[in-house]
């Protein structure tokens, strides 16, 4: 008798919160499929962006910063998303110099011809669709506010995506009837598709709505997780105050980390930020695919190797960090998952749908 009172107790908490919160989630889900293939999108909407033709040798990272400098002047530079093949485009992504967040640093992406240093074309808020979708889903155009209020949709995804698999489960006897989908009457018919639904995506739901709580917050997420791991998130090294000096040019900080890393594709250069600040490059080993877990950490001003993170050696707490983008966007597994991510944000509609339509059509008969 308890259990079914506990059970009833978590199906009128698993209605409501999805009757009341269902809306912005199908909104949220929607616009999550869409941002999984972002940049695909934008390079079918602008081809001409992303056409070069490959030379003999590459010009100096620092001419691409340059270029991008005079494309946007009131910008200083953010990260570079450097070029894996031969006939990929640089993208320079500049900002607001002291944004706070990524709302407030009105990123701009310039796309640079790696061979000429040529401005190919510029990505930003104002021109881009998708930064309005990306705006929108990570904080409902309200910022800091929007994006704290977004973690509460977070946290209500993860809440029914745990609870749907318990409200599911037929027990052990009956296990098979759970995956039956009765054809008559139709209530019997919406209520079993509406709970298998649940059940074969609450993993990826669930993984989605501890990514986005993490996004949320940051700073609480990343001290539970450090609590709960028993290791924390690493900090990037320092330089020593002896060490600091005048920043040797990007090129050369590159070149002395291909001679320690000469194996590795490097996928993105982040400039030192203040006085004994690192630079950083990600970088993938053979094999890998997923980007930016791992890093490698120079002294700006003479290129000494600071520090190398490789994802393998991580702590079990840091690793389950560096996984919160590639887990939220799906990108994990290739382009599979990004296609199983883009599934999984279609199904809150079905979810929300047709526990609406049971809700309302038991209303009406009571």
């Amino acid at each position: 008798m308890v259990d079914l009172r506990m059970r009833q107790m978590l199906l009128k908490i698993h209605l409501w919160i999805g009757l009341i919160a269902g809306s912005l989630l199908l909104l949220i889900a929607l616009s999550g499929s869409l941002l999984v293939f972002r940049a695909d999108i934008y390079s079918l909407l602008h081809p001409a962006q992303f056409k070069i033709e490959p030379l003999a040798k590459k010009r100096p990272v620092d001419d691409w910063v340059a270029a991008a400098q005079v494309a946007t002047p009131d910008k200083i530079l953010a990260r570079i998303t450097l070029p894996e093949t031969a006939t990929d485009i640089a993208v320079v992504h500049m900002q607001v110099p002291g944004a706070r967040n990524l709302k407030d640093a009105k990123l701009e992406s310039v796309h640079i011809d790696p061979y000429h240093a040529r401005v190919l074309g510029t990505r930003n808020p104002d021109d881009d669709p998708m930064w309005r979708v990306q705006d929108f889903h990570y904080a409902f155009f309200l910022g800091d506010i929007g994006l704290k209020f977004n973690g509460l949709i977070a946290i209500t995804l993860t809440l029914l995506a745990l609870s749907g698999p318990v409200l599911w489960w037929p027990g052990w006897s009956r296990l098979g009837t759970g995956f039956r989908v009765r054809a008559e009457p139709a209530r019997a018919k919406w209520r079993d598709l509406h709970a298998l639904t649940g059940f074969f995506a609450a993993a990826a739901l669930t993984l989605i709505g501890l990514t986005g709580t993490y996004y949320a917050y940051r700073d609480t997420t990343t001290a539970v997780v450090t609590l709960v791991s028993g290791n924390a998130a690493l900090i990037p090294p320092r330089v020593a105050p002896s060490d600091v000096g005048t920043a040797l040019p990007l090129q050369t900080l590159i070149d002395r980390a291909r001679r320690q890393l000469p194996e590795v594709v490097f996928d993105e250069y982040r400039p030192a930020r203040g006085p004994g600040a690192a630079v950083s490059i990600s970088y993938r080993e053979p094999g890998q695919w997923v980007f930016g877990r791992n890093r490698i950490f120079l002294n700006p001003a003479t290129g000494t190797l600071l520090r190398t993170d490789r994802y393998e050696e991580l702590g079990i707490g840091a690793k389950l960090l560096a996984n919160m983008q590639p887990w939220h966007f799906g990108n994990f597994g290739g382009r599979i998952t990004q296609w199983l991510w883009v599934t999984f944000g279609l199904v809150p509609a079905f979810l929300f749908g047709s526990g609406l339509w049971m809700w309302w059509r038991k209303r009406i008969r009571s």
